[in-house]
């Protein structure tokens, strides 16, 4: 049975993640978003071991979910949002900012898909 993750194991990862995904998003490169991918992945690690109330906690919380929304894991980063607003409590700030998280890669989507965002309606694209 693997021992669970620490913290200290998990930054380094986290930092190199986060230097690989934005190299290769500069780049242009087609890993760019699994490379997104895998920050929000360790992001959510880094959120099961600190709480929402820890400044790094919330930080991961909102990394996991920009990284997501930048990987094109839109049904992921709402799943994240609805996850972590569930464990926030009375925590209004980071809840406002997971919402704005989730709002604003909605518009996006709304401009990158206008037919599917006049039908059926955005939240129905990630599915």
């Amino acid at each position: 049975m693997r021992a669970p993750m620490n913290i200290e194991f998990l930054y380094p990862l986290v930092s190199e993640a986060i230097r690989r995904a934005e190299t290769l998003d500069d780049l242009r490169a087609p890993g760019a978003r699994a490379a997104y991918l895998e920050v929000s992945l360790l992001e959510e690690k880094v959120a099961e071991v600190l709480p929402a109330s820890d400044p790094e906690g919330a930080l991961a919380r909102r990394g996991a979910v920009r990284a997501a929304f930048a990987a094109g894991e839109f049904a992921r980063a709402q799943q994240l949002i609805e996850r972590f607003n569930a464990e926030l409590g009375d925590d209004a700030e980071l809840r406002g900012e997971l919402r704005g998280l989730g709002e604003r890669a909605e518009g996006a989507m709304a401009k990158q898909f206008p037919h599917v965002a006049a039908k059926p309606g955005i939240p129905a694209v990630p599915r």
